[in-house]
């Protein structure tokens, strides 16, 4: 299993065709609530310290990655933007320095503009807050682009509400970085990597739309075998007490967990008995 993040704004939901095809597991990696078709906006209120790097330190805090694909959606390129640039104060750089810097850049200018929104009634009178949003030029037919996880992205908090869900590896072939390797690549999701202090706060600091924990643990990945959770009968596990007379062995869905439904084979010489059975914690084992 894998988890993988969702910066679009459409669900992904991938359908996992197993051998019985009248269930077809589904895996879903929600959609970023933070942001429409073509707008995304931040969800952390500034003034923000760009100074630094980020978790991993392999990018300047201050610059911020917009990967973008025009015309044809495969074909990525991504544009840096240093947010920080010329800030008065370089560990509290204002929403509207950001705004300025992006608009500033002529790569970024081309194909976006910026400005702060107002949420919770904020304005000119200074109520709520101003938040930065990026916004393309081009319909959504014609271009895409999300924010990567690096750099001002993990103090701006652009992908704070991105989808991020556990799925099976199988997916992998949906994801950006694999859309040339797999045909059938939709081309939606990234891989988050469990190894990486940036990915593994994103997982660690998953929410749903509603910015509820999802409580997910970077440090708990579950196995492929796990995500079935007892749902396909095309993988099982055999737990044999190893006697002879009689033998009982126990059959039961990989992933299935203590109160689910299974098989007890019980062999007695020529006798053979196949009955229905509960699975209890003595039962459940784990693939070496």
């Amino acid at each position: 299993m894998t988890f993988f993040q969702n910066l679009f704004a459409q669900d992904f939901e991938g359908n996992w065709l197993l051998g019985d095809r009248h269930h077809i597991p589904k895996f879903v990696c929600p959609k970023n609530t933070g942001r429409g078709d073509e707008l995304v906006t931040v969800w952390n209120e500034g003034p923000y310290d760009l100074t630094g790097q980020d978790a991993d330190g392999t990018v300047d805090s201050d610059l911020l990655d917009i990967t973008f694909a025009l015309h044809e959606p495969k074909n990525w390129a991504t544009i840096q933007v240093d947010v920080g640039a010329g800030a008065a104060v370089a560990a509290a750089v204002t929403p509207q320095e950001v705004v300025t810097n992006l608009n500033a850049h002529t790569l970024f200018s081309e194909r976006f503009s910026a400005y702060l929104g107002s949420y919770n009634g904020g304005g000119a009178d200074g109520g709520g807050s101003r938040r930065i949003i990026i916004k393309q030029k081009k319909d959504i037919t014609q271009f895409r682009f999300f924010i990567e996880n690096s750099g001002a992205e993990e103090v701006l908090g652009f992908n704070a509400r991105a989808g991020v869900g556990e799925l099976p590896s199988f997916f992998d072939r949906h994801t950006v970085d694999n859309r040339f390797v797999f045909e059938d690549s939709q081309n939606q999701i990234r891989l988050l990597d469990t190894g990486s202090t940036v990915d593994s706060n994103l997982i660690d600091n998953a929410v749903n739309f509603r910015g509820a924990s999802l409580d997910y643990t970077s440090t708990t990945v579950r196995a492929d075998w796990q995500l079935l959770e007892g749902r396909s009968g095309m993988f099982d596990f055999t737990n044999d007490d190893g006697s002879t007379t009689p033998n009982t062995k126990i059959i039961y869905s990989a992933g299935a967990g203590i109160g689910d439904l299974a098989k007890k084979v019980i062999t007695n010489g020529n006798e053979h008995f196949v009955i229905p059975y509960t699975l209890v914690s003595g039962d459940l084992i784990t693939p070496p």
